[in-house]
Parts: structure tokens; sequence; C-alpha cells
């Protein structure tokens, strides 16, 4: 099982993210955290959820932690990343894509 780190940062009124492509397996985790103490929330957009939760959000800016289910299947899942920035909130849809065991 992998622990996966993902660092999100605001450039230009635009989300950039330490790795580009999330590919995950079964049973691994992924941790998410904003460069900014800012309010944000993450929304898999699936009608199934490969993580062990829907949709997450941290209030205070603090990490966000999820584990890849064990029967969790193998594709594509597009999620939204939202993070509130003073007034404006900005949303990027990247993916995570999980791989067979």
């Amino acid at each position: 099982m992998t622990e996966h780190k993902v660092y999100v940062r605001v450039k230009e009124r635009k989300l950039e993210y330490s790795k580009e492509c999330l590919c995950v397996f079964p049973g691994d985790t992924i941790k998410w955290k904003l460069g900014k103490k800012c309010p944000f929330g993450i929304v898999i957009k699936a009608f199934s959820s490969p993580l062990d939760w829907c949709h997450k959000i941290s209030v205070t800016g603090e990490e966000i932690t999820a584990k890849v289910l064990k029967n969790a299947a193998p594709g594509f899942y597009p999620y939204a990343f939202g993070a509130l920035i003073g007034t404006e909130l900005i949303i990027d849809d990247p993916e995570i894509i999980v791989r067979r065991p």
C-alpha cells in the first residue's frame, strides 16, 4: 500500500498539482494539501466512488485524506477540487486512475 501526497497551489487563479497523474492501486492512501490555509473540498464525480468517501471538505485548510477501497474497480474517476481563495471559488477537474491490482 502506497501513500500518495498531492500538494495543490493556486497560481494566477488556477490550481496546480504536484502530481499531474494520480495513479493509484486498491488499498493506497491519498492525501491532498492546499498550499494556502484556505477552505477547500473534493467531490468524486462518479456514480460509485473508488474512495472511502464521495465528498470531503476542509473548512480550516487542513489536509484531506482518503483510502482507495480494496474493491475499487479499475478505471478513470474524475473529481472536482474547489478552493475558496478570499471571496473567489476556484474549481478544477483532475482525475484519479485506479490500476488493476
